[in-house]
């Protein structure tokens, strides 16, 4: 196996819609690739250009370059005509391990072979093994060239064909743009974790394709209304379109384990959140273990308390780290700097962020996808909810949806996956401890104050947001004492409460 050096370029292309070119719209469409391909060399791939446009007929236009992509595009003549259906093409920067002083039109991507056609971003590392494992002859010493061969040996033609390639010989990365003398009209896009864009333009009816979406258009500052539909290619993702028929297919590239129990690591505060979180994925058939964080904030002795209870109440394994990050980072009224808020019985702490730690969820949930990826964990679930999404940005359903669209690129190959579960993201406070109470959640072991005595202050935001969930939901807070006068606690409780009654075991 060769040591793996980055393939840098960018690949692009376009299929055509509809059974219909005429000159008018195969000019502007060759307008719009034009564009592309020199914004381009903005990022990347300025050692040599090339394009390869296929028609109706199975027959190939080829235009190769060892001149820059704004240079070479100048001297192209023109590539898209009434006959054209897809075109692909390739602004390279050659690596280190691959440089080739004496290029010739075989060394430039696309890459051709008899009937296959192939532009490739990412790096073969196992190019050189499968040219002697098989006999492949390829028509250049860069890793690309093996693609062809390669596929014309082992694809069917078909998308599950074409994923049964990827996954069973393929070594590397890739993102991939497939053409197909046999099959004009179709192409075929495939990606593990380099990035690949689609851009459709309705008054074209054509999709480009790219490495990266601001390829795709002229200007971001065009209005919505004049942008065309740009969708991300989702890694681990090989796609079949037809621009004759209309036709769109999508297959995972993933390894799938039949049979193989799901594994989710909860990161868990010892709090009623996390807590409920767990418990829910238990009933629903997770394996579960609890993550905790000791980071020396204000609560940790009872945190550490709780979360060792929770941990032995679920049966489930429980792994602590030991952080002295934060010391670092400080600026908190949790970390020791300033005040905890008690105003209005901790009203106003429930509704805004004073006691903000900066960037921890963020911290936490990077220091537990290390973890998931090394041990084999298929989730980390947090519990981030909507209540707490008014005041604290890191726990928008948004940073985690956004967090998961970078998930791929944060573990390593071949085939690993981690995704972010927020099980109670879409529940307010009352209604996480309704769930909690209906799949048994040991609500009762919890501790939710930011302080760190034996009993619940009663006048923090945490506080606040325990008591009157409880209440909501018409059950006496468990045996959690708070630090209020007895007849404030009376009065509080007092008609419409029943007692709260310790679930059982998951165990049992």
């Amino acid at each position: 196996m060769q040591s793996p050096g980055q393939d840098v370029h960018h690949r692009w292309g376009v299929l055509i819609f509809g059974d219909e070119l005429d000159r008018d719209r195969a000019s502007r469409i060759e307008e719009v690739l034009r564009m592309i391909i020199v914004k381009g060399e903005e990022r990347g791939g300025r050692d040599s250009f090339g394009i390869v446009a296929l028609d109706k007929n199975g027959e190939l236009s080829v235009f190769k370059s060892r001149d820059r992509p704004s240079i070479a595009v100048n001297k192209m003549p023109s590539i898209i005509n009434e006959n054209t259906v897809a075109a692909i093409f390739n602004n390279r920067a050659e690596p280190t391990t691959e440089y080739v002083k004496a290029k010739v039109e075989d060394d430039i991507q696309p890459m051709i072979g008899e009937h296959v056609v192939v532009a490739h971003n990412g790096t073969i590392a196992n190019d050189k093994d499968l040219e002697t494992r098989f006999n492949l002859i390829r028509r250049s010493r860069i890793d690309t060239a093996i693609l062809p061969p390669l596929l014309e040996r082992f694809w069917n033609g078909s998308l599950n064909g074409l994923r049964d390639v990827l996954i069973n010989y393929v070594i590397g990365s890739y993102a991939l743009a497939i053409m197909d003398t046999r099959r004009p009209g179709k192409v075929w896009l495939a990606t593990n974790f380099k990035p690949l864009y689609m851009a459709w333009y309705s008054d074209l009816k054509a999709l480009f394709f790219a490495s990266l979406d601001d390829y795709l258009i002229d200007s971001q500052s065009r209005p919505i209304w004049d942008m065309p539909v740009i969708r991300r290619v989702e890694p681990y993702t090989a796609m079949e379109i037809g621009g004759v028929d209309g036709t769109w297919s999508t297959v995972s590239l993933r390894r799938e384990e039949q049979g193989r129990k799901r594994r989710v690591l909860v990161i868990a505060s010892g709090g009623l959140d996390s807590t409920t979180a767990a418990t829910h994925l238990l009933r629903q058939g997770y394996d579960v273990a609890l993550l905790h964080f000791n980071y020396g904030h204000r609560a940790e002795t009872q945190e550490d308390r709780a979360i060792k209870r929770i941990a032995e109440f679920l049966g489930v394994p429980l792994l602590e780290v030991n952080m002295d990050f934060f010391k670092v980072v400080r600026h908190s009224p949790l970390l020791g700097d300033g005040e905890i808020n008690r105003v209005d019985e901790g009203r106003e702490g429930a509704e805004f962020a004073h006691e903000w730690v900066p960037a921890r969820n963020f911290v936490f949930i990077a220091l537990a996808t290390a973890i998931a990826e090394a041990y084999g964990y298929d989730y980390i679930a947090t519990g981030i909810n909507l209540e707490e999404a008014g005041a604290y940005p890191d726990n928008e359903m948004e940073f985690i949806r956004l967090l998961n669209k970078v998930m791929p690129y944060a573990v390593g190959p071949p085939n690993k996956h981690v995704e972010l579960l927020m099980p109670v993201g879409h529940l307010v406070k009352h209604e996480i401890v309704k769930l909690g109470l209906e799949v048994g959640a040991p609500l009762h072991l919890t501790w939710s104050c930011y302080d760190n005595g034996e009993r619940h202050c009663g006048r923090c935001g945490p506080c606040y947001m325990r008591r009157w969930a409880f209440r909501i939901n018409g059950v006496r807070d468990p045996p959690v004492e708070y630090d209020l006068p007895s007849e404030v606690e009376e009065e509080f409780w007092r008609g419409g409460t029943k007692p709260y009654e310790i679930p059982k075991r998951p165990s049992d």
